[in-house]
């Protein structure tokens, strides 16, 4: 939440559907948008350029096949992008979990720091709460102190804690 002098806003009125777009802490424009299938190649370039030590939990996946397959997947879910200067530099995705959708999100490492990974949350969780809402669930690396900050200031809540990872999840 955020205090103003008249009142305080909470995590969901900042929620909004694509498409928008924000000036990031760089400066630069950010614009959100729906993921398309259009968009495979843009994407599939961004997790291609990911080094390895930026991969978290395994992905986006080492081996290129696998990367592309891995890809689809995301593609058939409903996702958001974000682009800077019309090159991808974020994706999330809410993937079906049987009865509850499970949270990816990717963010460029020359991108992030910059408010891109809020930005793919307002959007894809605002687009979720526009579709009818539900439970979303996530699993982080309990090291990964920025992405554990990201998820708290979206009112996600720990689940679970494993000897690596946490789950974390929330109703929208």
């Amino acid at each position: 939440m955020t205090q103003s002098a008249t009142r305080t806003t909470t995590t969901d009125e900042l929620l909004c559907d694509p498409p928008f777009s924000f000036r990031a802490a760089d400066g630069a424009r950010v614009e959100i948008g729906a993921a398309t299938a259009g968009d495979a190649d843009a994407l599939a370039a961004m997790y291609d350029a990911f080094p390895l030590t930026d991969r978290t939990q395994g992905l986006p996946p080492t081996d290129a096949d696998e990367r592309r397959e891995w890809l689809g997947t995301l593609l058939d879910a409903h996702g958001v992008i974000a682009r800077r200067g019309g090159e991808v530099v974020g994706h999330a995705a809410l993937i079906e979990a049987g009865d509850a959708h499970e949270l990816a999100v990717f963010v460029a490492p020359d991108a992030r720091g910059n408010g891109v990974g809020t930005g793919l949350l307002r959007g894809l969780l605002g687009a979720h709460r526009t579709r009818g809402g539900g439970r979303v669930w996530l699993a982080v690396e309990s090291s990964n102190r920025c992405a554990r900050a990201l998820y708290r200031r979206f009112d996600f809540e720990v689940e679970r804690r494993g000897r690596v990872e946490l789950t974390m999840a929330r109703t929208i």
